[in-house]
């Protein structure tokens, strides 16, 4: 194929991020965000390229409740996170409108998807389709993200009759087969496989399945290739730094967070496992293990918070410092941080909280559970480090308790859009907080040396760690600080001399709104408090 029949006219302007940790990140499955008649987008763009970016769009023509592109553009997130988007394996017959997929089934790592296209067999306007898509989303202010699963393919035969040597003797994907990058040609598919997909698409980042599966220096290797090639970007790239629990004698070499430290010059960073479950609890259940549940207040460990909130950066700037492999203190670089407390895999935030209430024998209809809602990515937008948000959280999304949808129908994957109207509350929670990380630089520093330097955490009472924030040190125009993160119940927090204005409390966006108050503050339970001066 001639690439240059699919050039656009004109690529739009990429849109700024003078740091990485200015990113905020959304994660969305194609056909999940725009199946629903609900979106109100086009019927022959629904679960397409096309529908991702199609403006104007209502959930009915009588209201004003924006869905689509409009809904991201006024939750105010940065980075759009597309679920895989390349060639998979699953779902092959295009024709069969109904077969579901996430897509981690590798067949061609660099060609866009057929069952996304609306030309599926026009092989020119399909590339044309994705690159719209993405030109889109830049001129709307969204840079874009690709989920890669560059760990294994869908079967060997993708590689075995080139080399064997192409795959790990042992699965450590779970998955069937995992490729083994320690080969030379194998590293190099992957690093120009990257390469095209900046270069001719014009994408922004990358997020890895299982990156764990590699060894730690050739993902910085990628990392670093990319930046040089692709200088003043400021890509992102991250992965989930385990594998498929499988047994690896090379686990001292590979991708974990005692490791992607080692490696921070190259900006490659991690998802943040133990803030999630120091947050959250188990991933598939109502449960939670020993220190964990702290949106739960279930005997929270709050040194894991006090620590996560402050993008996990290490004990001590040194990255030659060994550190055990799962150290809650890893990173270099508050980049290197991905926070987050649900992504596509395990149960939504929305069913975590439902089996939880099961449990405790708490009705589902519970205010309380909202709050929860709210307060879990309360905690994650007000944290150092880049914040991580699942598709559809800011407006209760569930899954009917789905645990792994990946091939479930679109009566379970789907965004159902009226959740939009019947949760405004918890989306105006939502966009607030974002509005206000981008508006403050104190809640997202850039170096290991500015949040050792200008934060001082404290955990003064159980349930409760408080962080003193030097702002004007980082230019915010709020000169100093309090934030409060509260998971018991309601205390009294003792100021700093001299008038505090509240910016957030009590889990309502329109609480606060800069009121004076002066030695003394109740911090309500299960919900972020903020006050300032300026």
């Amino acid at each position: 194929m001639d690439l240059s029949r699919t050039a656009l006219p004109q690529w739009a302007e990429l849109p700024p991020l003078p740091n990485r940790e200015d990113a905020i990140i959304y994660e969305v499955h194609v056909r999940d965000f725009s199946i629903s008649s609900s979106s109100g987008i086009q019927a022959d763009k629904r679960g397409k390229f096309l529908g991702m970016v199609e403006a104007g769009t209502r959930l009915t023509e009588a209201d004003e409740i924006a869905t689509g592109i409009d809904h991201l553009k006024e939750l105010g997130v940065t980075h759009i996170q597309l679920m895989p988007v390349y060639d998979f394996a699953s779902c092959a017959d295009v024709e069969d409108s109904q077969c579901y997929n996430w897509g981690y089934d590798p067949r061609n790592f660099s060609i866009p998807e057929e069952r996304y296209s609306q030309t599926p067999f026009d092989y020119e306007n399909r590339v044309r389709e994705f690159k719209t898509m993405v030109d889109e989303f830049h001129k709307a202010g969204f840079r874009v993200i690709m989920d890669v699963v560059y760990n294994h393919t869908f079967a060997k035969e993708m590689f075995e009759n080139v080399s064997e040597s192409y795959y790990t003797q042992s699965d450590l994907s779970g998955t069937g087969n995992s490729i083994d990058a320690t080969q030379p040609m194998v590293a190099s598919m992957i690093r120009d496989s990257l390469e095209y997909w900046v270069e001719e698409y014009k994408i922004d980042g990358f997020r890895f399945d299982l990156v764990g599966i590699f060894d730690y220096e050739d993902f910085g290797n990628w990392a670093g290739h990319l930046n040089q090639k692709f200088p003043g970007r400021n890509l992102l790239l991250y992965g989930e730094p385990w594998n498929g629990y499988a047994s690896d004698p090379r686990e001292a070499s590979r991708v974990r967070l005692g490791t992607i430290g080692r490696i921070s010059a190259e900006h490659a960073g991690v998802f943040n496992s133990k803030f999630r479950d120091a947050l959250k609890g188990n991933n598939d259940d109502g449960g939670c293990n020993p220190g964990d549940c702290y949106v739960f207040n279930q005997s929270p460990d709050t040194w894991r918070i006090e620590v996560g909130s402050r993008a996990g950066i290490r004990f001590a700037n040194d990255a030659e410092t060994r550190i055990d492999t799962w150290d809650p203190m890893f990173a270099m670089d508050p980049e290197q941080s991905i926070n987050y407390v649900s992504a596509h895999d395990n149960l939504c935030l929305r069913d975590k909280i439902l089996e939880w209430a099961v449990q405790q024998e708490i009705d589902s209809d519970s205010p309380y559970l909202r709050r929860i809602q709210m307060f879990a990515n309360g905690v994650i937008l007000t944290s150092q480090g880049i914040p991580f948000l699942h598709g559809g959280v800011e407006m209760m999304r569930d899954k009917q308790g789905d645990k792994n949808s990946y091939r479930s129908s679109d009566e379970i994957n789907q965004y159902r859009w009226q959740w939009k109207a019947d949760n405004s509350d918890v989306l105006a929670y939502y966009k607030d907080l974002i509005a206000l990380r981008k508006a403050h630089p104190a809640f997202r520093m850039t170096s290991w040396d500015a949040i050792d330097s200008n934060i001082i955490t404290e955990r003064p009472r159980d349930g409760v760690v408080l962080q003193t924030i030097d702002g004007a040190a980082v230019g915010d125009s709020w000169t100093s600080i309090l934030l409060v993160y509260n998971s018991a119940g309601n205390y009294e927090q003792s100021l700093p001399p001299g008038d505090w204005k509240v910016a957030l409390e009590n889990s309502d966006p329109n609480a606060g709104n800069g009121r004076i108050v002066t030695g003394a503050l109740t911090v309500e339970g299960t919900a972020v408090t903020i006050l300032y001066q300026d």
